[in-house]
């Protein structure tokens, strides 16, 4: 297996939209409510904006001149709250499902490792959501730590007409 990682170019989009696309309907199936249907997303679109983001990195990974594999990545500031620091947000890792166990996923991330680098920059975030089991224990396996937990809570939606005072306060308090 011939397999090499190179910064992507316009003409990749049409293939790595796909790759993409694998990746919203898995977690759109997984998490209807969060995730939009992945007719509706434009990936195509999401692509080409960070192609031409001077901050972000569209990596992608071929086997014998097949695509196999993305990684979109881009440097953030961290929020005002935390001690200044700028860090590579892996925002996207796709690797066609045949190809995934042999290699590409950790050479698009060591790719993204050596961009971070480059940049000055010393630390690399992802977000990696609860029911992708196979994803955490990839990012386990390349050191990733979890740092935080974001948590979620549904509640139906507001109804003027059960507070028509205005206030907000709870009826339990």
């Amino acid at each position: 297996m011939s397999l090499s990682v190179r910064v992507a170019h316009n003409e990749d989009i049409s293939s790595l939209r796909q790759l993409i696309d694998q990746v919203v309907a898995f977690h759109y199936q997984e998490a209807p409510t969060q995730f939009k249907d992945p007719a509706a997303v434009l990936s195509g679109a999401y692509l080409e904006e960070r192609l031409a983001d001077p901050q972000a990195i569209v990596l992608v990974a071929e086997c014998n001149r097949a695509q196999v594999g993305v990684a979109v990545a881009l440097i953030r500031e961290a929020p005002p709250i935390l001690t200044p620091n700028r860090v590579v947000l892996v925002e996207n890792l796709a690797v066609e499902p045949r190809f995934r166990r042999t290699g590409v996923g950790r050479q698009l991330m060591d790719a993204a490792i050596l961009w971070a680098q480059a940049q000055g920059i010393t630390e690399l975030d992802l977000n990696v959501y609860e029911f992708n089991t196979d994803a955490i224990r990839f990012y386990e396996a390349l050191g990733f730590k979890t740092v935080s937990r974001r948590m979620r809570l549904s509640v139906e939606p507001y109804s003027p007409e059960a507070r028509p005072d205005g206030n907000f306060q709870s009826e339990k308090a």
